[in-house]
């Protein structure tokens, strides 16, 4: 049996947990994807595609709450790092309990 990227990729990149209704969501999977491509210098394909692909390899999505979820399926290893650390938004100022100008000031106060 020849391998396919796909597979490749899910083999390096999940974990599969029949004891959890977790999952992850499409948007999420194929996020997880671009970055194991991106890191491995491998050109993506395009996620009608990836759904297809996945579909192929056996992995069928549930529905919930409008989503298309992969039940039982974790994201690990260097490009579930590098997909946590380049799509989770940074704090805004409305999250914080200190206001920005004032982080800031302090920064420059540790530098100067």
């Amino acid at each position: 049996m020849t391998d396919t990227q796909i597979g490749s990729f899910i083999r390096d990149c999940v974990v599969f947990e029949d004891d959890t209704e977790n999952g992850l969501d499409f948007d999420t999977f194929y996020g997880l994807y671009i970055s194991w491509c991106v890191l491995g210098r491998k050109i993506p394909i395009p996620d009608s595609a990836f759904k297809t692909a996945l579909e192929l390899e056996g992995h069928k999505p549930i529905k919930e709450n409008g989503r298309r979820i992969y039940p039982g399926m974790t994201m690990v290893g260097p490009a579930a790092r590098d997909y946590v650390v380049n799509s989770v938004p940074l704090w805004s100022e409305t999250e914080a309990d200190i206001p920005a100008s004032e982080i800031r000031q302090q920064a420059l106060a540790s530098i100067a």
